[in-house]
């Protein structure tokens, strides 16, 4: 954007306040120099980043605490991580720092870590949604290369653009002025980015769309639509911003409001992902874990639960393999149940002893699942509200998770 506005010879300014007035003169506009405001800019986002990342060592932490495992915790990491660099990257592209000395490699700073971990962190988002939907949606496992290839063609195609971007001449992309000490980048470089970032984020609604009919326990729609919410304000902001005052980095206000815009909503996205099963891991630890695994069994989604999330093993946590189809286990095994209709049903250590005939028809009955291993757990398909066990009579999160030893339990 600024290139055309550089004169044939270029000399260096003798002082800053040289500069500025050329500048001035040159894009005949008031600049606003490097100062103050820019140094608080950037303590405010480091401080929110840390509070962030206080989560997120909290969550580490408690990495054994199943509503927190839930969250894919080394994917939201990643997500954490890639966001510090786009902060980073946004520091000098933004004006925030005088481009000078190493702030002057304007490619490295926009294409490796500006735009490259933007695309990253847009990238897990499409990734996780994509290995819930694989589970709960298409009945299919989280392994093998039907699985992988999305994630390899995302972050693979994102490397080879940067790699192109980079090799290409500064006049096609992005350069250095030298004579302003500022970063050139082409219209067509900026449209082309922006696309690809458009691309993922629609990606990301269809994904999106898709998880609105997960059972409830494992239902993230509504915490995706806030996610879609922050993303579309991202998009909406920088696409703006970008066409209708190219020269934003020059104007105090506008390098503020796009820097922040950025922070709050990268952040955002995290806690929305986060912040909820590490407090309730801090304020009410065994209760929440209580309510959250009878809802689990209460949805009929424990079998699936520990067939296809790895929420049992040490060290990271992933979305493990799916031994067969979901829906088909499911059915069979309410078929099965509801066939018997003097079969009473096991509730000891999660309720009362109940007979088919407490619920209220055998559509409602569908619900109970039974296997060898797991006491069969009542769910009313029926009406949400219904629960066809005591849940009174479970004291402790102890209570819950003290069965027999042959007993699989989360």
């Amino acid at each position: 954007y600024f290139a055309m506005a550089l004169p044939r010879k270029s000399t260096p300014f003798d002082t800053p306040e040289e500069r500025i007035t050329e500048l001035e003169k040159m894009f005949g506009m008031s600049i606003d120099p490097v100062g103050s405001m820019d140094t608080m800019v950037i303590a405010l986002g480091s401080a929110i980043f840390a509070i962030t990342g206080a989560f997120i060592v909290a969550a580490w932490i408690n990495n054994s605490y199943r509503p927190i495992r839930a969250k894919n915790l080394p994917l939201t990491t990643v997500l954490y991580v890639s966001g510090i660099l786009w902060f980073v990257g946004d520091l000098p592209m933004n004006g925030h720092v005088l481009l000078t000395g190493a702030f002057s490699q304007c490619k490295f700073w926009n294409i490796w870590v500006r735009v490259l971990f933007c695309f990253i962190y847009t990238s897990v988002l499409s990734i996780r949604c994509y290995a819930l939907d694989r589970v709960f949606n298409q009945n299919k496992p989280t392994r093998g290369l039907a699985y992988y290839l999305p994630s390899i063609v995302f972050i693979g195609g994102y490397i080879i653009y940067s790699i192109v971007t980079t090799a290409l001449p500064g006049w096609m992309t992005i350069g250095y002025v030298e004579k302003l000490e500022l970063c050139s980048t082409t219209e067509v470089y900026v449209i082309v980015t922006l696309c690809l970032l458009w691309f993922n984020w629609a990606i990301i609604i269809v994904m999106m769309i898709r998880l609105r009919n997960i059972q409830s326990t494992f239902n993230e729609f509504y915490e995706f639509l806030f996610i879609c919410f922050f993303g579309m304000a991202a998009m909406v902001k920088t696409t703006t911003v970008h066409f209708t005052h190219p020269k934003y980095p020059l104007v105090l206000g506008y390098r503020i409001a796009e820097t922040l815009g950025d922070v709050l909503i990268i952040n955002g996205i995290i806690l929305v992902i986060m912040a909820y099963p590490v407090v309730m891991s801090l304020v009410r630890n065994k209760e929440y874990e209580r309510e959250w695994l009878l809802r689990l069994r209460t949805d009929g989604l424990q079998d699936m639960y520990e067939a296809n999330l790895n929420l049992r093993a040490e060290g990271p946590v992933h979305y493990a393999r799916m031994n067969g189809s979901v829906s088909n286990q499911l059915e069979k095994n309410a078929v099965d149940e509801c066939g018997r209709e003097s079969r009473y049903f096991d509730t000891q250590r999660f309720g009362h002893n109940h007979h088919e005939q407490d619920c209220v028809d055998r559509e409602v009955c569908e619900g109970y699942r039974a296997s060898e291993e797991v006491t069969a757990i009542p769910h009313c398909r029926g009406n949400a509200d219904i629960r066809c066990y005591d849940t009174q009579s479970v004291d402790s999160l102890d209570t819950v998770d003290g069965g027999p030893k042959g007993r699989r339990i989360l």
